[in-house]
């Protein structure tokens, strides 16, 4: 199975109410994809204030994750070994 990488815009701009999730086979491929999606007339109206989105490029490569690694349950046991 290829490896699927993704990206949500709301992660590193200021709108949860965005639940667009751009998807691909590489990092640079969810890039491009998001370029071109902060480049859209949909994108433009919702996120005035990015004029060039290639300067968000560290930005969004920040938010660019693998399908199938994020932490779940990371925190350690309690001492007591109870559960609240």
């Amino acid at each position: 199975m290829p490896d699927v990488y993704y990206a949500r815009p709301s992660n590193f701009l200021s709108d949860p109410r965005d639940r667009t999730v751009i998807t691909g086979d590489s990092e640079d491929d969810v890039l491009q994809k998001m370029f071109e999606y902060l480049s859209s007339p949909a994108a433009k109206e919702r996120y005035p204030g990015v004029e060039d989105p290639t300067e968000l490029e560290n930005n969004i490569r920040k938010c660019i994750f693998k399908k199938g690694t994020k932490a779940i349950h990371n925190r350690p046991p309690d001492a007591d070994g109870a559960h609240h």
